[in-house]
Order: structure tokens, then sequence, then C-alpha cells
């Protein structure tokens, strides 16, 4: 993936970075650099040729895919004992993230230990420590919409040296389509900076025994169009004023972006077009929030500016909602409430717009190398992302936390043999939609207020979408 205004976006997000030489496995500089605390820090650019070999023991398919995970061949002196790495929260909540660092330490005798950053401190903590270029942690936590500002900054070890053909293909197309970046500026060409930590993909969670209640069929929100969410809500709004058919976030950072998004993905939209550029007032964005615009002036869904990231689900758990398009993790938390007997709870697949197609969001939070680290650091935690992407970790994800297992391959292990609403879940990777752009989140920002002055009934949609796109041309203006 190119992307337009590099040297600018690196300027925005903070230091540039120091040059350097080519990709992994190339001929970058052999020398460290040091850092502004004295001690001897990592390569100013890559970490160079070094023994990892992916294809062995066997084949990176085989190491990475089925029960168990067989680290690759390299040579143990090049490597750090220990390492440090960021974690988004506590470990508390990450059980699954500790059963694979374990299994980590099992395999390879290397020790990675977590430095726990609250999510909402999580960037600009991450922002100051590299643009500082702090050489701990070795390893960080990165959700995927500020992936390629932190590889603009020049602050992230690339390492291409980890995947190849045969280790894309168990994980949704844009992982190489979208990941594969050369915007940073330090480097020439493309290169990639990441594994996977944890993926979230969203799915309509819907309860069937109140479609039932209202007079719909069980499963009428199993494969929906968008026609299909508005008669449930005409019936529910008529039935009781206590009934939704559905709702989505209105407030907070970032989730307010993401109904509307989809939403606009399934009329054919388009946000990032082939010169880079960022178009958000398309016909189908218009289309898409006309949509909510309607269904909230005539009544049909609660009062959405209330709901945040953990607001629906709390709706959904009291009983008086329908349905909604979030993440497959409320099927945990539906089945801590309810009991897995429960006939309140199924995923269905996100709905459609007639003639349209089904999409479904998927954000991944990426694991990414340091690049200030020490190389016997960097080389210790690129041994951790290669275990982090494997069937069975992702297949712990799901298993343990509802995460959304990356690799697909994850449903093919035991763990997952009987795993609850397993095909339904195994459609989402195939409907995973993403496009990221530079200074993602700074259009996100732009474009949420306008969302909401279109829900509050203040402006248009046309309006609305034409405003934040002024906003965002004014965004790109300044890279």
């Amino acid at each position: 993936m190119s992307a337009t205004g590099a040297a600018a976006v690196a300027g925005c997000s903070g230091s540039g970075g120091d040059g350097g030489g080519g990709g992994n496995g190339g001929s970058g500089g052999s020398g460290t650099g040091t850092q502004g605390d004295g001690t001897a820090g990592g390569q100013s650019g890559t970490i160079g040729e070094w023994s990892l070999d992916i294809n062995s023991p066997e084949s990176v398919g085989n190491r990475i895919n089925g029960n168990d995970w067989t680290p690759p061949a390299y040579n143990e002196e090049e490597v750090a004992s220990a390492f440090e790495r960021m974690n988004l929260g506590s470990m508390k909540n990450d059980p699954a993230t500790g059963w694979y660092a374990d299994l980590f330490t099992e395999k390879t005798d290397i020790e990675s230990t977590p430095v726990t950053v609250p999510s909402s401190d999580a960037v600009s903590k991450m922002r100051t420590l590299l643009s500082a270029g702090s050489s701990n942690p070795a390893l960080m936590q990165i959700s995927q919409e500020f992936f390629l500002n932190f590889v603009a900054g020049a602050w992230l070890e690339p390492v291409d040296e980890l995947w190849n053909d045969e280790a894309y293909e168990p994980f949704p197309p844009y992982f190489k389509e979208q990941l594969t970046t050369d915007v940073d500026p330090s480097l020439d060409g493309e290169h990639v900076y990441s594994s996977v930590a944890i993926s979230e993909g969203h799915t309509l969670n819907y309860n069937p025994a109140l479609l039932e209640e209202l007079g719909f069929p069980k499963d009428f929100y199993d494969e929906a169009t968008w026609a299909d969410i508005r008669e449930v809500c005409e019936e529910a709004s008529a039935h009781s004023e206590d009934y939704y058919g559905f709702v989505w976030w209105g407030k907070g950072n970032r989730y307010p972006i993401y109904p509307w998004l989809q939403q606009t993905w399934s009329r054919g939209g388009e946000l990032v077009q082939d010169d880079g550029s960022v178009v958000v007032n398309s016909d189908a964005g218009v289309a898409a929030l006309e949509w909510q615009q309607q269904m909230i002036e005539e009544g049909l869904v609660p009062d959405i500016m209330q709901y945040g990231e953990g607001g629906l689900a709390d709706l959904f758990l009291g009983e008086g909602l329908a349905g909604y398009v979030g993440s497959i993790g409320m099927m945990s938390l539906a089945y801590d409430e309810w009991g897995e007997d429960t006939d309140q709870y199924m995923m269905g697949l996100p709905p459609k717009a007639e003639g349209g197609e089904r999409v479904s969001y998927m954000n991944t939070d990426l694991l990414a190398i340091n690049r200030a680290a020490p190389p016997a650091k960097k080389r210790a935690a690129m041994v951790y992302m290669d275990g982090a992407r494997s069937a069975i970790a992702s297949a712990q994800e799901y298993d343990q936390e509802g995460n959304y297992p990356a690799n697909a391959n994850a449903w093919e292990t035991d763990l997952l043999a009987d795993a609850h609403h397993k095909e339904k879940a195994q459609q989402i990777a195939g409907l995973a939609k993403v496009e990221l752009w530079p200074n993602q989140i700074e259009t996100y920002d732009a474009l949420i207020s306008q969302l909401q002055s279109a829900w509050l009934g203040q402006k248009s949609a046309q309006a609305a979408l034409d405003d934040a796109q002024t906003k965002v041309e004014n965004i790109a203006d300044r890279q």
C-alpha cells in the first residue's frame, strides 16, 4: 500500500527517524545508535541479515498452523534472553495473551515482560516513547488505525522476513494489501512491519427470542438487509417503547464511525480513492447517513448519543434490543449472562443494502517492533511475533476472550472443534473490509463531529458530509 505525503506525516507524528539501508535480510547498517539516555540502542535502519529461517525446521504454514506452534530456526546467540512488550490494559483481562506468553517462554526460553498501559493512554505513551528514541519496550501493540502514522515516523522495525505467500494464506487479504506500505521515509520501497495481537470482527448480534415476540421468525436477522432492520424497528416501536429493533454507537472515539462506515461499504462506497485521496461525501456515504437520520427522526431507535463503546452491550443484555452490529465478543457476555443454552443470543451476518454486498468491519491490534530497541531484543520480539500469529494463539483468543481469530486455521484446531457459532464466525473474515490512510484518527475525529450534527438534526446528511469532506481535505493538505 502506498500513501502520499509520507514525510509530512512523519513530521506531524513526531521524530522523522534515522536514515537507514534496505529492508530486513538486506544491507541494513551493522552499527548501533546511541539513544538520548546514553545507552546503546538499536540500528538506525534495520536489523540486517540474521539467521532467522521461517521455513525451518518445517515450512511456515506447518509451523504456525495446527494445534501447536513450532518456533522458527535461528541462532540463539543472536537473540536476547528477555525483552519487554507493551500490553494495552491489565494482564488480568488478557488471559489468552498470558497463555501465549507462557507458551512462548516454554518453547524458546525467552522471557517477555509485559509493560501494561491503559488503552486510553496507549497512543500518547507510545508516541512519546518512540519519538524520544526510547529503547524499551521492544515490542509495541498498535491499533491498525494508528499504524501508518507510526510507520511514517520511522519508529518501527521492518519484519519482511516473517512473511511470505504461505504465511499470509490463513489471514484476511487486507493483512497483505493494506499492511504492506512504503510510507517510512527512511527506507526505500514497501515493507511489512507487523504481526497480529488481537482482532475484533463485527457481526450482527441478535436476540431470537425477542424477534419471535415481535412476530418475526427467530432467524430473521440471520442474513438481514437494511430494509429488514427497519421493518423490525417499526414493529418494535409499535409494540412497546421498551423494545428497540436496532441501534448504533453515537458517542465516544472511533466507534461512532464504524456503523456508518460499514453501511457505506455495504452500499458499494469506498473512502480511499485510487490516487490515495479520501472521500467521505460519496453517494453511498450520504445514503448511509440519510438512512440513519430517518431512523432517528421517526423514533425507530433509542437516543444513540447516550451509547458509547460499552453501552450497546448493556442495552442488549437488558433484553430490550433485538440486535446491533458489533464485536463477536458479545457472544461471551451473553452466555455469561444467560447460560450457554439460551435462546436470547444468536450471531448473524452484517446487514446489506438491497443489491449491495455484505461487509464486516474488522479492527486488529498489531504487534510491531520498536526500531530503537537493541538488535538482540528486536530479534527476540520478532520470534514472539511469529508465534502470536499462530492458529493456536488465535484459537485461544476466541476461546478465552471472545476476540476474533485472525488466523483462519484457528477454526481447525481441536480447541475450536465445537466452538459456538463456528460457521457464522468463519464467514466474517471473508466479509472483512479495511481501508487505511495516514492521519486516519484525525480524519475520524473530524468526521464524527459531522455525523453527530446530522444525527442531532442540525444538518442534512449531504451538508454534514460536505463539511466533513472539507475538513478531511484540510488534514490532507497539512501532510
